[in-house]
Parts: structure tokens; sequence; C-alpha cells
């Protein structure tokens, strides 16, 4: 029988994790739990991840990063609205996930996404204190956004926030 690879491994592991949270907080899953759903043994596992919150960490960054590479967003060069739909518009398509690290309370893990992608691609350009605080206010309103549960569209919630910041 082939042996699996490692990228095909893992990404059983995070299907097996996400399956298992949308049943029970991720504090309560265990490293054995998800072996047994991934049908993988312990030391897949561990060669694929360090820990259960490395395998969002990597869910969270992959979706990032390929939404970046396929959109071309840049909060640089777009005009604010649009940058702003586009990636509200991103985050809505994912809410299951997003939903899944709420209920944890691991939405954080979007937040240091958020200023990884910032930092990387505007430190040098704004300084980190601005980058980490633009990343930091629209981690902030999404964060609102999701715990009122995504009541404005993509679209008024980019709205109203241009309107925010040019009064």
């Amino acid at each position: 029988m082939p042996r699996k690879s490692e990228t095909e491994t893992a990404d059983y592991i995070t299907t097996a994790l996400l399956l298992l949270m949308e049943k029970k907080a991720f504090s309560r899953i265990t490293v054995t739990e998800v072996c047994e759903k991934a049908g993988v043994s312990r030391m897949s596992f561990y060669r694929c991840f360090p820990s259960r919150l490395d395998i969002l960490r990597r869910k969270c960054a992959a979706i990032t990063d390929e939404f970046l590479q396929r959109s071309g967003l840049s909060f640089q060069r777009d005009p604010l609205q649009q940058y702003l739909i586009t990636l509200f518009t991103h985050l809505y398509q994912h809410r299951d996930l997003i939903e899944l690290l709420r209920r944890s309370d691991l939405l954080y893990i979007i937040k240091d996404d958020i200023t990884r992608v910032f930092l990387s691609l505007y430190e040098n350009v704004y300084g980190e204190y601005k980058a980490r605080f633009i990343s930091g206010g629209l981690f902030d309103v999404f964060c609102l956004w999701v715990q009122n549960g995504f009541r404005e569209t993509p679209e008024e919630l980019a709205l109203q926030l241009r309107h925010m910041l040019e009064q």
C-alpha cells in the first residue's frame, strides 16, 4: 500500500479536526481523537504538526495566502472601499470556519494571520506601528461583525468603515 504524502496526511488531520470541532469545543478534543478520525498514527500527526493549534494556524494561513495570490488585493494600491469589500467578502465566504473558531475562543488565530500579512507586506511601507494599528483595527471590526452574526453585508460594512475613516 502506498504511503500517504505528508501534505495529504496534514489535510486528513485538518479535516478530522474541523469535523470534530463541529461537535465539541477545541479544548476538549484530543490528539488521539484527531488521529482516529483522520486514520493516521500519532507519529504521523506530530510529523505534520507540533500541536493541535498548529492545524488551525496552517489552515487559516493557507486560506489567506491563496486568497491574496488569487485576488492580488493590496491595502496600499486598491481603493479603500474596494479593498474592504474584497476582504470582508472573503471572510464571509469562510464564515463556517470562523464560527468554529469563535465558538472555541480561537479568533485570535485570524488576528495573528492578519498581522502576519500586514507586517510582511506593509511594515516597510507604513512602519511597524501603523501596520499593526491597521491590522488590529480591521480585526476588531471583523470581531464585532462576527459577534453581530454578520448582520451587515460586506458592502455595507465597507461603506460604514470608509465613512468613519473619511470624517
